[in-house]
């Protein structure tokens, strides 16, 4: 291991690879990086901590998550005790001060090297959440949400309400249904006015109803579908009435990610998913009307099986892939949507419906190695 040219000895413990992430002794990797540590008990918790020029860099021993001038960051391996040795991880704690790390091999001999940060950045850069970056200011706000009109009082036998977007614009010409609880298939229905309010006269029966609306809405030349209840989604009794309001928002996706494991010749490790990065750039607005930011993040375990990301703002997006396994430089992966076309460096997308599904956006993209090895 060399820091800037010079190389590290280490005398009480040397570094390991522990699932995938090298591992350090925790005094001499910070003292060689220029901070000042401290080591602090408080009950059964135990801290590695070091500081430096407003850097503050906290480790929990065991706990996934690190504190970097006050903000959780979460870690692919945690600090730990290791044969009476603390040991914290290397990429994290030197690219959080501002450090650039560098990987080779020759046989079965490992070489690393600690540099200084690419020209004309800060060599002691406030950190960031890793690998996700600090969001970039947005060039153009998205409007401030207006407080939703009143509908007046509660009637008998009548519900009324609004169906806005989350920045208080009315959605117009929309379907509002009132769902009978009490039998099957039996509603009444509502259509919004330019304001986006509906009033609907129920029937005289003694049943409870539920509030329901699904619509589609124009975005990039596609039709998105999308399923709401009613905010906070209550029923109520015909017989007092009610007002519920509807709003659309929080419209994300999620991205399913594909890998060519074909294309990753024997010589280097298994492909491990998570240690895909994936880049978006939005193209134009989103969905909601921002101008958006860049998501760097790496692929993650998706609640619906597989990898991807989850949670995306709606919108067009260009990505690009990088493979970054431990002890290797970045890879650079070609991509393209799953069924399409060749691979390419970089491809935009758009979200799509779910057949049925109503408000759930995803799309499914492949990835490759970028190589000979993977054409």
């Amino acid at each position: 291991m060399l820091f800037k040219g010079t190389e590290l000895h280490f005398d009480d413990a040397q570094p390991i690879v522990k699932d995938g992430r090298t591992l350090v002794p925790f005094r001499k990797l910070f003292e060689t990086l220029g901070f000042t540590v401290r080591w602090v008990e408080e009950g059964a918790v135990r801290k590695a901590i070091g500081t430096k020029n407003g850097l503050s860099i906290e480790l929990t021993i065991n706990n996934t998550n690190a504190v970097v001038n006050g903000k959780a960051v979460a870690l692919d391996v945690p600090a730990q005790i290791i044969d009476g040795s603390t040991m914290v991880p290397l990429r994290f704690v030197s690219e959080s001060s501002g450090y650039h790390i560098a990987f080779s091999s020759s046989g079965n001999v490992w070489t690393i090297r600690i540099e200084d940060a690419a020209p004309g950045t800060s060599p002691d850069p406030v950190p960031t959440p890793v690998p996700t970056p600090e969001p970039t200011p947005v060039p153009t706000p998205a409007p401030t949400p207006v407080p939703v009109p009143s509908a007046g009082e509660v009637e008998p036998y009548v519900v009324k309400g609004y169906l806005l977007n989350e920045h208080g614009k009315p959605i117009t010409g929309v379907t509002i249904n009132a769902d009978n609880l009490l039998l099957y298939d039996s509603n009444m229905q509502g259509e919004t006015d330019e304001n986006g309010f509906y009033r609907i006269e129920l029937a005289h029966v003694p049943a409870t109803w539920r509030m329901t609306t699904r619509f589609s809405l124009d975005y990039n030349g596609k039709q998105l579908d999308f399923w709401l209840t009613a905010d906070g989604d209550k029923s109520f009794a015909g017989s007092t009435g009610a007002i519920r309001n509807f709003t659309l928002k929080d419209v994300v996706g999620h991205i399913e990610i594909h890998p060519d494991f074909w294309s990753i010749p024997d010589s280097l490790q298994q492909f491990d998913t998570t240690d895909l990065e994936i880049t978006l750039t939005p193209v134009g607005p989103l969905f909601d009307g921002s101008a958006g930011q860049t998501i760097t993040k790496y692929a993650e375990a998706l609640k619906t099986g597989g990898h991807g990301l989850d949670n995306i703002p709606l919108g067009r997006y260009k990505m690009s892939a990088r493979w970054m396994p431990e002890g290797h430089e970045p890879m650079p992966m070609l991509v393209r949507v799953t069924g399409t076309g060749k691979f390419v460096p970089s491809i935009e997308f758009d979200f799509n419906n779910i057949l049925g599904g109503g408000s759930i956006f995803v799309n499914a993209l492949d990835a490759k190695l970028d190589s000979p090895a993977g054409n």
